[in-house]
């Protein structure tokens, strides 16, 4: 698996059309996935949401994600940085910015590849060997 990073906007899921020949069928979002079930999609775009959500239910995060993980063949992962910037003076938002951060770390550790995209050029910033 390759974790895709980048702020909003920024040409994460063109780089990966691109650089790995998917098309807008190989897409699983975030926010329609049920049951950990990624329908045979090969990339999971919007990471960062699918935790939100996850800790608006109080589920428990690294548990989900590594349910999705172990149920699915997912080639790559695209998340939004979203812990840069000005600190949120809620409480959830704080909360929800740290649970990313730390499966963003957990998702970098197991990934084959982890890539940084701006401005849609990717860089890459982890490989194993």
């Amino acid at each position: 698996m390759d974790f895709i990073i980048g702020g909003r906007c920024q040409g994460k899921r063109e780089y990966v059309k691109e650089k790995y020949g998917f098309g807008d069928e190989d897409f699983m979002y975030a926010e329609d996935i049920a049951d950990n079930d990624m329908q045979g999609k090969r990339c999971l775009v919007g990471f960062h949401l699918l935790v939100r959500r996850l800790l608006l239910e109080g589920a428990d995060i690294e548990k989900s994600v590594c349910a999705l993980l172990d149920k699915n063949d997912i080639s790559v992962i695209i998340s939004d940085e979203i812990g840069c910037g000005i600190v949120p003076a809620d409480a959830f938002e704080r909360e929800y910015r740290e649970a990313v951060g730390r499966q963003s770390c957990i998702l970098a550790k197991k990934a084959q590849k982890v890539v940084r995209v701006m401005s849609g050029i990717g860089v890459v910033i982890s490989q194993s060997r």
